[in-house]
This record gives structure tokens, sequence and C-alpha cells, in this order.
């Protein structure tokens, strides 16, 4: 990889567009509200054999009072320090940081309105980081936007790139000229690109601590955190290697009621996203706040959560604040309310948490690892033979009388096979003799023995009813 180029300017003037655009996705949420991208996105992007990292990030949007020179081991802490209430601070502290750890910067200013005194100030900044950088214009779509882009060479920043990040126009051109921006970086054997083996999406209603959680498992403060519900407007992925395997980490915005949002909201659009995030993961870990009573919208939630078929893991969020509230209760009092709660998750394992201070996260990973695993288990024909023998004998189907001929007479559904076929969820076809349904109890009474006997840690089980043919 030849390194990491980040995107900075002002709000609302393209930057996630051109993200978008680079790197050939829709991870960054468009808007025309000024704001709307409030976390770093990160993306790589391939062009002609080569491979760079590309960095979104919010828009300066805060008052400067101070001129901040040294980022490094100061900024850590400045971010951490940050004002929880003070979004706007934080996201452009988040922006600085990453100009710092960047190689390269895209200083994206917008044809339309022209030059704006906010762009001096950022110009100013990235002169005094000393990073390599090019100036991009976006929003140049016709001839007469392009020719008046000559007023931001007063920028200082040399010649720039005139594009449209919309429309794609000139956007070659520009990663053209970001390779060769690294041209002083010797060039190495380009490893093998590791695809993320598990995806896995973090989803709860609004301010239960989803973005504390991706900030502990990753180490580092990617997500805004606030107690300010909502923060989190769109899908972050983050890429963590963990025991040899890479996991795809996807925090969400706050899912809540589609009745209390509304549509044209910067929160609908975050919302949506973060339905579409969960059903492109393969493991989804449910954040419920133990220190508040469970409402109606953690239920539905479960419920969706548990119809997408993915593994599942509650994360039972807060336990200090609910300890220190309730001193008679005990851990298992908290792991069996939640069971109460949920009963669409009753398959999934419940851990409880403090993503605060980072109390027991160390074993989530982990977890994730087994219950990805536990998605993927393949039984054979010939051990769901055996099984079957078993629990028939252990517990038969219940008889049911039938007419035949003007004769009362009773019988039994006889089942002549138990089949895997599909993972990921995983799906057994059961077969029957007679055209009688199996009764909802006994279908159940299956998919728990098939997790008893083979495991599925996590993961909902399937059960298709076929009728033999005669």
């Amino acid at each position: 990889m030849l390194g990491s180029v980040v995107i900075i300017g002002r709000a609302n003037v393209g930057k996630s567009t051109l993200f978008n655009r680079l790197s050939e996705s829709k991870k960054a949420m468009v808007s025309r509200i000024p704001g709307t991208t409030r976390d770093l996105k990160y993306a790589e992007v391939r062009w002609q054999g080569k491979v760079f990292e590309l960095v979104d990030t919010g828009g300066f949007l805060a008052e400067e009072k101070k001129e901040i020179k040294s980022l490094s081991k100061k900024q850590e802490k400045k971010i951490k320090m940050a004002a929880k209430d003070n979004v706007d601070k934080q996201v452009e502290l988040r922006a600085r940081a990453a100009l710092e750890k960047s190689d390269l910067v895209l200083m994206v200013v917008d044809a339309i309105e022209g030059l704006n005194p906010q762009d001096k100030k950022i110009a100013d900044f990235v002169r005094k980081s000393g990073k390599q950088k090019i100036l991009v214009v976006n929003k140049c779509e016709n001839n007469e936007r392009r020719a008046q882009a000559g007023e931001f060479y007063k920028l200082g920043l040399g010649e720039p790139a005139l594009l449209s990040a919309a429309s794609g126009g000139g956007t070659g051109d520009l990663v053209d000229l970001i390779i060769k921006k690294f041209k002083g970086i010797k060039k190495t054997k380009e490893k093998k690109a590791k695809r993320p083996r598990i995806k896995v999406a973090i989803v709860g209603k609004p301010n239960v601590g989803k973005s504390s959680l991706l900030n502990t498992l990753a180490k580092e403060e990617f997500a805004i955190v606030s107690p300010t519900p909502h923060t989190t407007r769109e899908p972050n992925d983050i890429l963590i290697d963990y025991q040899e395997n890479d996991i795809l980490i996807i925090d969400t915005a706050g899912i809540r009621r589609k009745a209390k949002i509304e549509k044209d909201s910067l929160e609908y659009l975050g919302v949506r996203m973060s339905a579409s995030a969960l059903y492109r993961a393969d493991v989804v870990l449910m954040v419920v706040d133990i220190s508040q009573e469970i409402a109606h919208q953690d239920q539905q939630l479960a419920k969706m959560v548990a119809e997408k078929g993915s593994g599942v893991i509650i994360i039972i969020n807060k336990y200090d604040l609910a300890r220190g509230g309730e001193k008679d209760k005990t851990a298992e009092d908290y792991l069996n309310y939640i069971k109460h709660y949920f009963p669409h998750l009753a398959f999934a394992p419940r851990i409880l948490v403090s993503a605060k201070t980072g109390w027991n996260t160390e074993k989530i990973l982990k977890l994730v690892l087994e219950v990805a695993a536990a998605q993927k288990t393949k039984v054979s024909d010939n051990a769901l033979s055996k099984f079957l023998k078993q629990i028939i004998k252990k517990q038969p189907p219940v008889r049911k009388r039938i007419n035949v001929r003007g004769r009362v007479a009773v019988r039994r559904a006889f089942i002549t096979k138990l089949q895997q076929i599909d993972t990921a969820p995983p799906v057994f076809s059961c077969e029957i003799d007679t055209d009688d349904e199996l009764p909802e109890s006994y279908k159940q009474y299956i998919i728990n023995s098939l997790r008893e006997k083979f495991g599925f840690l996590g993961s909902p089980i399937k059960l298709v009813i076929r009728h033999k043919k005669s």
C-alpha cells in the first residue's frame, strides 16, 4: 500500500461525495445539510496496480479559538478530553488528528460558493502540517465554474485539480495525480489484500453505548461519543485484526420507530443506512442498556435482528451503572431478565459489559469468532440420520385423530429424513410421510435438540417441512 490520503475541508463542499466516488462505494452519507459526516470513514482505493488508503472526515465547523500546532501525542489527549456535548468540536479535532496521521492531504473547496474565509484558515493549517497536498476544486460541472476556480490559487496550495465528484468528471485525473505524489515512496511488492472475513454490525436503539463499544473494541476513538442521542449518523466500517482473523465492525445509527423520524432528516438517512448494514452482517451485536428498563423498541429491534438470520450476541451494556443502583441483584438476575424480554433471541449468548470502562469487553471478539464459526457448521447426512432416530425414540411426534371413511383413527406423523440444506444460517429440511404439519412444539423440540447436539452457538436455526411424495 502506498500510504494514507485524507480528505479535509469545510462543511458541505462535497468531501463525502468525493470519498464515495474514489472508493466506488456508498459508505459515506451524502446530504446538503452541513455537518452530515461526523465520524471518520476508511476505504482502500485500487488504481492501475496501486493501492492507497482513503479517509473521509467531518467538516471544520467549530470556531477556532487557538491554532493547534502540535497534533501528535497531545492531540490524542485533546480528543479524549474534548467536551462530550460539543460534537462539532470533536468532529474537527478528529479531522485534524486524521490529517496528522496521513501521508497526503486532499483539501476540497466549493467552486459554486467560491473562496471562503474558513478555506483560508484550513489552508494555513494544511501548509503548516508539512504534508504532501492537493487542492481539489469540486463542483466544476461547466466551463464557467472552471474559469472561476482561479481565485483558489490565493490559498497557496499550488495548482488546483478541477473536478465534479457528483458526475465523476476529473476524478480519474485526480487519482493519477495522487499516485504521482507518492512517487518518492519506494515501490514494494504489493501483498494480496485481505478480504474482511467476518462482518459484524453493532445495533441498538439510540444512546445505548454502540459507539463507545466500537471504540473499545478498536482501541481507538473512531466514533464520536456523546450522551446526546443520534450522535452517530451513518455506519462506520473499522477493520480489526484479531487472532489472525479480519473482523469488519460496523457501528450504526440508533434505530427507532419510523413514525418518530422525519423522512428528510439526517437521522432518517442514518437509520436507513443502519438497516442496510444490519442486512450485510454475518454477526450482529445487539446492544441494550441494562441501566434502563427494556422498552418496546428494544424488543421490536430484537425481532428484526432474529428475522435477519445472522449470528447474534446480546451485549448487555452499562452493567457498572445498573449494579451501582441495584446492589441486591446478581449477574445471573440480569442475564435472566434479558432472556425473558427477548424470546426471539433465546439462542443468542448474553454478555454483561461496560463499554465505557472496558470491563468484560475483551471476551466479545472471541465470542464473535465462535458464533461466526457456528453459522457455518455443516452436519453430515449420516450424523443427522442417527440423530433423528435418537430424538424420535426419546419423544415421538404426537398422535393425531383423523377421520378415515367415517371411522376415527389415530396416527402420528412419520419423519423419514432430516437433512441440512444450507448454512449461515443453518437450514434443515424435515421430510414427513403425511400431509399433516408438525406441531410447532415438535418443530421447536427438533431445533432445540439440534442445538444441544451440534452447538450452533448464537445462530438461528431454520426448519423447513417437506411432505414425501407418494
